[in-house]
């Protein structure tokens, strides 16, 4: 099944977007809690959007290549392995809290991915 240009470059980028702006105030809440006092806004946003791109990225990329793989979930997968790798090394947080605060970003994540996967769906039946 080949799917058209427009529809998954339009998920792709509001799926960015919906992810930047609300992992942004997720991850600033995070550090704002375990490893900063007054976190800036800044590096929240900074890790959401490396994510947010990684995640992006590989799933434009992943929906053109051929095979019954779960290939989004690849893109999750890097989109949490960035986020746990900043949060441990960038913000000296531990192992455990970095895993934990990776995947609760990865569940928020997946379930707007999820929510602008169904506006495609529905613009590719309606056109």
């Amino acid at each position: 099944m080949s799917l058209e240009i427009v529809p998954v470059v339009s998920f792709t980028i509001l799926s960015f977007i919906a992810n930047s702006a609300i992992l942004t105030f997720y991850f600033s809440g995070v550090l704002s809690d375990f490893a900063m006092k007054h976190a800036p806004i800044k590096d929240g946003f900074l890790i959401s959007l490396s994510g947010s791109a990684v995640g992006a990225v590989f799933s434009l990329a992943f929906t053109y290549l051929p095979g019954d793989l779960p290939l989004m979930d690849f893109a999750i997968a890097l989109a949490l392995l960035t986020w746990i790798l900043l949060l441990h090394y960038r913000y000296d947080e531990g192992w455990p809290e970095a895993v934990v605060e990776g995947i609760i970003g990865c569940i928020i994540y997946a379930i707007i991915l999820a929510l602008a996967s169904s506006f495609l769906i529905l613009w590719i039946r309606m056109g």
